[in-house]
């Protein structure tokens, strides 16, 4: 059974080896037809490559419009990088997330991949 909401069609905000010109680029390289500059209040980097919740903090990133027709395939193929098994939300050390995002063109919902709320209790 799927979590509720996995399967929302929502863009995707990357910070790490997902952005353009990283080393990760290629899960979304032609798979996206928009990309934003967008910033995620409430949350702060851990390292370079985690985020968790921080009240006062800010992760600069990019917002990924996915392609409609390749959708569930590209984020299936960024969810398999994180280590979150098919169908979830949650994994060993990812969980993706519903999040709002601020860009330019105003606030979008977005999923982020974020250090799993358990990992915080």
């Amino acid at each position: 059974m799927s979590p509720v909401g996995a399967s929302e069609r929502l863009p995707l905000f990357v910070f790490g080896t997902l952005r353009l010109g990283h080393e990760n680029h290629h899960y979304l390289d032609g798979h996206y037809e928009q990309m934003l500059a967008a910033s995620l209040h409430g949350y702060a980097r851990l390292h370079p490559l985690m985020m968790s919740r921080q009240a006062d903090g800010v992760v600069d990133g990019e917002l990924y419009f996915l392609a409609n027709d390749e959708y569930e395939a590209t984020l299936a193929g960024c969810d398999e990088l994180e280590e979150i098994p098919l169908g979830q939300l949650v994994g060993r050390d990812y969980e993706r997330k519903r999040v709002t995002v601020t860009t330019v063109s105003g606030p979008f919902e977005a999923w982020a991949y974020v250090q799993p709320e358990a990992s915080l209790a």
